[in-house]
């Protein structure tokens, strides 16, 4: 662009010239500065350069509540120069200002748009604008906080992701929670993809830092990091027999496979249920059968409650008590009845013991060991020589060296249809077979008061004690019989004769035959 210096205080004597300046020579003619006419002429021109803005932080999305710079330079500009800056073509800044730059804050969205600026020449007319430069401006970002996967194997570590929405320059930092504050894990730097690695899970945060003002983003949410290892626990037993009898001592051990080396805490559940053996690796007991079950363990890491292992594959503990049984079970007077103990699946160096079962007063047994059985045989079956009337037996079993005794089995019964002197049952109607239509009474007699009622179900071997509330004095009332039971009654230590009943029911129906009709009755199908 041409342009003179200050006006000279002389015209130029060419008719419709424009002024020259101050040329410093002899000649002035039409803008033109010239020596004599034998002279080169010489050209003199002044060029502005255009102004050129800046924006600091020069993000393309700003946020409310950073500070804005706004730069208007023109190069070689010195002094003699002032400035405005304008938004979206209207004036942004109070009029023309001597300095170049414009600093205020952004207080909302519509702080974004855009901008440019002009530059002018005190002395001169002549004006510069620049180019226009844009931005957005955004409500103060939240920063978010993304997890890469959580199972890993011991020793591994997991990816945390901090990111701001839609914008550049940030660095970040990440926090985790302590027990009683945040602490700052690591600040990345900017260009950093915002991604570190951690071993530990827990409750995370991070946020955004702009990398030339300083300006924080919000807190990211909470984000709860749980860590899951692939090393899986296992259950060991010792002693690691297969069979497992009541008052054994056994030990069960957690241990997570490719572990060893981590400080553990230890979890236990039985059926499901969590029991109070919680932090210890071992878990010991006396084998009792409440103490079957399958039994399970996990870990969490002692300093990391937030990394874990799955929960291991169950471990079946089954205190076993052997199982007895007699021949014949119905028991023809005077006969001997053969007890055998069996111990499954069967194994060598066991002794068995045998015991009467004794009717006592809570629904339930005492065990009276067999004659000449107290230090018990080394054979699993016994002889019961001379029994006449109905009575109950059980057996038990001990190894080892100091010797260690299962519990004792359940009461298998011989039964007698011969009356005891001091007891006896009476079933009305009196017959074996009864319909599932009609009542039948049980009827216990005999020296005593005091008695219970007792069934054995045959096909599901179910021994039931009848609640006394369905007792009316000795007889009880029963409107359904079972489809095949065994009864009898039980005082003081005596048993009564016992009564097999079966039970079936009675169908009827009615056949039309041409003009006649004929009516059936079935009154032996079983059920």
């Amino acid at each position: 662009m041409l342009a003179g210096a200050p006006p000279h205080s002389e015209n130029c004597p060419v008719q419709g010239a424009f002024p020259c300046g101050v040329c410093m020579l002899s000649l002035c003619m039409c803008g033109f500065c010239m020596r004599t006419p034998a002279l080169p002429v010489s050209f003199v021109f002044y060029v502005f350069p255009g102004a050129v803005l800046k924006i600091d932080p020069g993000w393309s999305t700003l946020f409310i509540g950073e500070f804005v710079t706004l730069t208007c330079d023109i190069e070689g500009a010195e002094a003699g120069w002032e400035y405005s800056f304008y938004k979206d073509q209207q004036q942004y800044s109070p009029g023309y200002q001597t300095t170049n730059s414009y600093r205020f804050q952004i207080t909302s969205s519509n702080d974004g748009g855009e901008y440019d600026c002009v530059g002018r020449h005190k002395g001169s007319s002549e004006t510069e604008k620049s180019k226009t430069v844009s931005f957005t401006a955004a409500e103060k970002p939240r920063a978010t906080l993304t997890s890469g996967n959580t199972t890993i194997s011991v020793g591994g570590s997991v990816s945390l992701s901090c990111s701001v929405r839609d914008s550049d320059g940030w660095k970040y930092e990440f926090y985790k929670t302590t027990s009683t504050s945040w602490e700052k894990l690591v600040e990345t730097s900017v260009g950093d993809s915002g991604v570190i690695q951690v071993s530990k899970g827990g409750i995370y945060q991070c946020r955004g830092e702009r990398e030339t003002s300083g300006y924080l983003s919000d807190m990211s949410d909470v984000a709860i990091i749980r860590i899951t290892f692939t090393n899986k626990p296992v259950i060991t037993q010792q002693p690691s027999w297969s069979q497992i009898f009541q008052g054994e001592k056994i030990t069960l051990t957690c241990e997570v496979q490719g572990g060893e080396k981590t400080d553990w805490r230890y979890y236990w559940r039985r059926n499901s249920r969590s029991l109070p053996n919680e932090d210890e690796k071992l878990l010991q007991f006396t084998a009792s059968e409440s103490f079957n079950g399958d039994y399970k363990c996990m870990t969490t890491r002692r300093d990391d409650f937030y990394s874990l292992t799955t929960w291991s594959e169950a471990f079946t503990v089954s205190v076993l008590r052997p199982k007895l049984s007699v021949s014949p079970s119905w028991l023809i007077p005077g006969a001997s009845v053969t007890l055998i103990c069996h111990t499954e699946p069967p194994s060598a160096g066991w002794s068995f013991y045998w015991f009467k079962a004794v009717p006592n007063s809570q629904d339930s047994y005492t065990y009276e060991p067999l004659p000449g059985t107290s230090s018990g045989t080394a054979n699993n079956s016994f002889t019961v020589h001379g029994q006449t009337h109905t009575a109950g037996y059980a057996c038990s079993a001990g190894r080892g060296d100091p010797l260690i005794y299962t519990q004792h089995s359940r009461p298998t019964f011989v039964w007698s249809s011969g009356v005891h002197p001091s007891a006896s049952l009476t079933v009305n109607p009196d017959r074996v077979q009864h319909f599932t239509s009609e009542s039948l009474s049980l009827t216990c007699e005999g020296s005593s008061s005091q008695w219970r009622l007792i069934q054995f179900l045959t096909d599901d071997s179910l021994l039931s004690f009848l609640p006394p509330a369905t007792i009316n004095g000795s007889t009880y009332i029963k409107n359904e019989a079972p489809r095949k039971a065994v009864y009898w009654c039980e005082s003081g230590t005596e048993f009564s004769n016992a009564v097999n009943i079966s039970t079936h029911c009675e169908l009827s129906f009615s056949l039309l035959i041409g003009s006649f009709e004929a009516f059936f009755t079935f009154i032996d199908l079983k059920i």
